[in-house]
């Protein structure tokens, strides 16, 4: 999508002076018939850090040296990516390419760490099973999941990694701190940087039917169990006890103080789905969603997510009308009745026509900002969308379904590869601005052929010297770099003979070097002058809007000699705003 403002007038914004310018939709793939010139708009640089693509060179899996799982589908190689809360620890649960089925990899910052068919460490008489792809990571990097082992009973772990010593929490067979035994649904884990340790258990056997599912804290102390725990804030005062917790809906904020549950209640099952924040019920089956004008009440909640900074977000569907939702902190996001634009001004409403549920992913960081996924009104072919948020106003689409993958890093659109689908749940928004995302590739046919884990980096201030056949002077410079939110400065070197200096920024570089007073003019002709001399201060805004914007700029040097006044053009300098 456009920057906003998408005009000349977005420079004179920029330079704040006065002057004026003269996936989620669906597996299957669709042919490319028409893609943006570039990937995300200028404002990030495409980092893929890897990729089932054959003979590609982030094509293997570290430590073991063999290429990952090929395929275009969207659990080929690559579940869902996780970080800590500090964004310092890493984690990914990915699968080899492997003669046999023990294909299952768990990497931790780019290195193995557990491998299904190996020595399970924390069981070393089994071998390491499936790893649950939902798993937790905090700052120290402990890890906490679930495993199913090699052996034929009593086989399923939460198994936990601290201080790179392994342990057991749970194993099926073994005690709960409510009575009863641990069945082999034990899943759902989650971890915070204060210690705690979180999962779910259903069917535990030994307990009352009414009572056998279980979400536990810390060193196998109860948090919430079936028919005994009763939710508060209920719809009508109701008081119904939990009845289930949904699989994988047990989250976490990184210091503890947020804590998530999505699940059933004991009540009509036209109103029994819940989800609680803190154990007070924020949306529920039934009710029409808060703080929106809804006409119908929620049917489904389909996901429930909490980021690294606390905030919560949900997403769902209303009855009757379809309408499909998204909500952070209880605030309404996104919808898809079809009047929500993408990005105002632009036209493109998210919309569920081809794919029902429309939203697919979100996250956020510590500083407001937040990322999430969606279906569009726009062509099928390119309808799938990543979306930023910067949390005080402005949008931008930062991935496009159909968008170009340069797969080889030469610079160029030219390896047949193209966004497909976006992974369910699988984008994460950092506190320095990256974004990570898991994709299929296709090709201009439309046929799925690869799958991939990118990120997107928020691009970082340059200025790059350009001075056509060399014939100006070279005294044009940055003396700072164009950091978004300070002045950036430019300095023009003067000769003995300069009584005064000028300085130009433009949209567009000259598209050829244009003889002008014995010199070059290598910027566009329509071009803002810049404020002082000699030193050329610029205080540049801090909206993201303008993260990545280009600028051409170019000096002048006003010379005395002898009786004459003369204008002396200086270099260029490419220049991206940027961090």
């Amino acid at each position: 999508m456009p920057h906003q403002p998408s005009s000349r007038l977005a420079v004179t914004a920029l330079l704040t002076i006065a002057c004026q310018l003269a996936a989620q939709d669906a597996d299957t793939a669709l042919p490319v018939t028409t893609t943006r010139a570039t990937t995300v708009d200028g404002a990030y640089d495409v980092v893929i850090v890897h990729t089932n693509s054959p003979g590609h060179p982030t094509n293997v899996v570290p430590g073991l040296g063999i290429p990952f799982r090929a395929g275009g589908a969207g659990t080929s190689a690559f579940e869902r990516p996780t970080f800590s809360g500090n964004g310092a620890q890493f984690a990914i649960n990915v699968v080899a390419s492997s003669a046999t089925t023990d294909d299952d990899v768990l990497l931790v910052n780019g290195a193995l760490l557990l491998r299904e068919g190996s020595p399970a460490p924390w069981t070393p008489t089994e071998n390491v099973g499936t790893i649950d792809a939902d798993l937790a990571i905090n700052d120290l990097g402990s890890i906490l999941l679930g495993n199913n082992s090699s052996a034929t009973t009593l086989d399923d772990y939460i198994a936990y990694w601290n201080g790179g010593v392994w342990s057991v929490l749970a194993q099926e067979g073994g005690a709960t701190p409510v009575g009863g035994t641990w069945s082999s649904t034990i899943d759902s884990t989650a971890l915070d940087n204060l210690g705690g340790t979180y999962w779910r258990g259903a069917t535990i056997a030994g307990l009352p039917t009414a009572n056998n599912a279980l979400v536990v804290q810390g060193s196998l102390a109860q948090l919430r169990q079936k028919g005994i725990d009763i939710p508060a804030g209920q719809a009508g005062g109701a008081v119904d006890p939990w009845e289930n917790f949904t699989i994988n809906r047990v989250l976490v904020s990184p210091n503890g103080a947020t804590r998530v549950l999505l699940g059933d209640t004991s009540g009509a099952t036209t109103g029994d789905l819940v989800l609680t924040v803190n154990d007070t019920v924020q949306i529920q089956e039934g009710q029409v969603l808060p703080g929106t004008t809804f006409a119908t009440g929620v049917s489904a909640i389909g996901k429930a997510w909490v980021d690294r900074a606390g905030n919560w977000y949900a997403r769902g569907s209303n009855a009757t009308t379809n309408d499909d939702w998204l909500v952070r902190n209880g605030v309404l996001v996104a919808e898809s009745s079809g009047t929500d634009e993408v990005v105002p001004g632009s036209g493109e409403f998210f919309d569920d026509t081809s794919f029902s549920t429309c939203f697919f992913c979100f996250d956020g960081n510590s500083s407001g900002q937040f990322v999430f996924g969606g279906v569009t009104s726009a062509p099928t072919n390119s309808n799938g969308v990543i979306v930023f948020d910067d949390g005080v106003g402005f949008r931008r689409v930062v991935v496009r379904e159909s968008d170009p993958v340069d797969l080889d890093g030469n610079g160029l659109f030219d390896d047949d590869r193209f966004y497909n689908t976006f992974g369910d749940d699988d984008v994460l928004l950092l506190d320095d601005g990256t974004i990570w995302f898991t994709a299929t590739l296709k090709n201009a046919a439309g046929t799925a052929v690869d799958q991939g884990l990118f990120r997107l980096d928020p691009r970082t201030a340059s200025c790059t010297l350009r001075n056509g056949s060399g014939i100006n002077p070279v005294a044009c410079s940055c003396a700072s770099l164009p950091l978004l939110g300070t002045t950036w400065n430019v300095a023009i070197a003067p000769s003995p003979n300069t009584l005064l200096t000028l300085a130009y920024a433009a949209e567009l570089p000259s598209p050829f070097p244009f003889p002008l007073f014995g010199g070059e003019l290598l910027i566009d002709p329509a071009a803002v002058a810049l404020p002082g001399s000699l030193v050329h201060p610029v205080p540049l805004p801090t909206s993201l809007q303008f993260l990545g914007y280009p600028l051409y700029v170019q000096g002048v040097r006003v010379e005395l000699i002898g009786p004459a006044l003369v204008l002396q053009l200086t270099n260029a300098l490419d220049v991206i705003v940027g961090l």
